[in-house]
């Protein structure tokens, strides 16, 4: 299972990319570390129910660790080798779309001018 996995089987909107770009972020700060769903929660800033569907889509695709738990009680980030590489890049590449954006403005205004 990946993180790929995970990302096939949620819905492809901004809150849902949001949600999963801030859990994937805070898990990996934190390896090895169980932690309940309410103190992702709270740590990310986002409500439960746009946390609990990822959180599980996570636990599902073999990214986070619940122990077969399904109220979410103690949810950890083991990665191996692969899944840590996956995750890393998923973190580089997903906060790229608004300075790739920047880029081409700058871009467009040093071709046109800065009118």
């Amino acid at each position: 299972m990946s993180l790929r996995t995970a990302l096939a089987s949620l819905p492809d909107d901004r809150g849902t990319a949001c949600a999963v770009r801030e859990i994937v972020t805070y898990f990996s700060a934190h390896p090895h570390t169980p932690f309940p769903e309410d103190r992702v929660v709270r740590a990310t800033g986002l409500d439960t129910h746009r946390i609990e569907p990822v959180l599980k889509a996570l636990c599902v695709a073999g990214v986070l660790h619940c122990d077969g738990d399904p109220c979410l009680h103690s949810v950890s980030f083991d990665p191996d080798r692969v899944l840590a590489l996956e995750v890393e890049r998923f973190l580089r590449v997903s906060g790229t779309p608004d300075a790739k954006l920047q880029a081409s403005v700058g871009r467009y205004r040093n071709r046109l001018g800065s009118a």
